[in-house]
């Protein structure tokens, strides 16, 4: 009896043993949520207004780790979040996007509306700034619809409809007006009563419009902004505005006090266009030194951010179609339940098709019709797109994917692995440039074009006999 006592009390304090060592393990896992989350948003915003980059991504890479630690999932996905924003900011936009991959596949465990608000804010971000404006729509819409079901919507709902008024400024005009009131409504800051006077002066020529808008800004601008990249964007739009009144002396301070803060902050992506003002102002002050020295360094950063764009606009084209193939499977399911209808409707064009073969061979016409894909565009469109793609204008691909959207669609379907120049080649040729045209106008030799040419017949298992202007025309 006394051995079984034994035997028992010794198993006994095994169990609580491994009982108090689970517990103490437990313990040492054991986070505070809401100092995660103050460092996520409030830290992680002042960092990042400030550019420090370093420190913010060594602060996040740390805050996911606690939040792995922890359990604690939404702390992880905001820290992918803002690792993605932070080098979207740099250009490094391959890194931001794989980032944003990370945070979504949390998000769509969580249902969080505000994680997924801020998920789909940066995903339209990433895109825009890639040239996919259309996508960049689609994810803004869906960040506004989850931003309106926040109970304290305030800065990041007025962020949205900001984004949305920059996305759309160039085709709708009066509705990029009503999308910036509304961002200023939701968050009257500093920085959205610049984006409005930006508006006038860009896209109205108001300039009483835009001097009470910009004189509004520098008024809102907070000491806690100065230095960051919030002041750079307010001092870059007065600058502007400077310019347009030909006060070229004071606008060159204000550009190159913009540029100073950007440069710091590491706002490598707004550059570019800053820059190309500089050089503008010197260009009338006649310094043609200073003028080519900023032109330089304007092309100089393009070329750095359109190579990193290049591999973000293939992840994402790749990712858009994978989506539309899990819809297709989706719609495979919802066909099963019509499938007499669907037979019905062969049957008929079967009878049709059999009619028309008869007339067409006793009258001698051809079998098919073609419809030219230009006909679906109007003639201001196709000749926008014919003056950028002669000028080599970054803005093409872009303007091509938003006038005729179903050519990269139905292309992708055969091969969503094509690249961003591939893509602009298909869009040339529809265009009916021939080789000598395209290796002109993009400044290549003529035999890369026709190499250009043969690969994408392979990628797209074009025949050799087959001609590629017909081939994309008939898309």
């Amino acid at each position: 009896m006394n051995r079984i006592s034994d035997i028992y009390l010794k198993n006994h304090r095994i169990f609580l043993f491994i009982f108090i060592a689970i517990s103490l393990s437990s313990c040492g896992k054991k986070i505070d949520i809401q100092e995660i989350d103050n460092a996520l948003l409030k830290k992680n915003e002042k960092l990042r207004l400030e550019g420090k980059d370093t420190e913010l991504i060594a602060l996040n890479n740390d805050l996911i780790s606690q939040s792995k630690e922890g359990g604690y999932s939404k702390g992880e996905a905001l820290g992918y979040i803002n690792l993605a924003n932070t080098y979207g900011m740099m250009g490094k936009y391959k890194t931001s996007h794989e980032y944003l991959k990370s945070a979504e596949k949390i998000a769509t465990r969580l249902h969080d509306n505000f994680l997924y608000a801020k998920l789909y804010h940066e995903y339209g971000q990433i895109n825009y700034v890639t040239g996919l404006v259309n996508t960049a729509l689609s994810y803004n819409a869906k960040a506004i619809h989850y931003g309106k079901k926040l109970d304290e919507k305030g800065w990041l709902l007025g962020n949205m409809y900001e984004q949305r008024a920059d996305f759309i400024s160039s085709s709708y005009k009066d509705s990029a007006l009503i999308y910036r009131h509304r961002g200023f409504n939701m968050d009257p800051s500093a920085l959205n009563a610049s984006l409005i006077g930006n508006y006038h002066l860009q896209q109205t020529q108001n300039l009483d419009s835009a001097t009470f808008y910009n004189d509004r800004a520098l008024s809102l601008l907070k000491d806690s902004e100065y230095g960051t990249v919030r002041q750079g964007i307010i001092y870059y739009f007065y600058a502007d505005l400077l310019a347009e009144k030909k006060e070229f002396e004071k606008a060159l301070d204000f550009y190159k006090k913009a540029a100073d803060i950007l440069v710091k902050t590491k706002r490598i992506n707004k550059l570019p266009n800053l820059y190309r003002q500089i050089a503008f102002v010197y260009q009338h002050l006649q310094d043609k030194k200073m003028e080519d020295s900023y032109t330089s360094k304007a092309e100089e950063l393009d070329q750095k951010l359109k190579a990193s764009g290049n591999e973000a606009i293939d992840i994402s084209l790749s990712e858009i179609i994978e989506q539309k193939n899990k819809d297709n499977i989706n719609l495979i399911f919802i066909a099963i339940g019509a499938v007499v209808l669907i037979v019905g409707a062969f049957m008929f064009l079967l009878i049709r098709n059999r009619k028309y073969k008869k007339e067409n061979k006793i009258s001698g016409k051809p079998n098919t019709i073609a419809f030219p894909s230009k006909e679906r565009i109007s003639k201001e469109d196709f000749t926008e797109l014919l003056d950028l793609a002669k000028s080599n204008d970054l803005k093409f691909i872009k303007r091509f994917e938003e006038i005729n959207p179903s050519l990269f669609q139905n292309i992708l379907k055969i091969n969503p692995q094509l690249t961003k120049s591939e893509l602009s080649l298909c869009a040339m040729i529809w265009l009916g440039f021939s080789s000598k045209d395209i290796a002109d106008f993009t400044f290549i030799q003529h035999r890369s074009v026709q190499t250009k040419k043969g690969r994408l017949r392979k990628k797209l298992n074009i025949p050799s006999e087959k001609d590629l202007y017909s081939f994309f025309t008939s898309l």
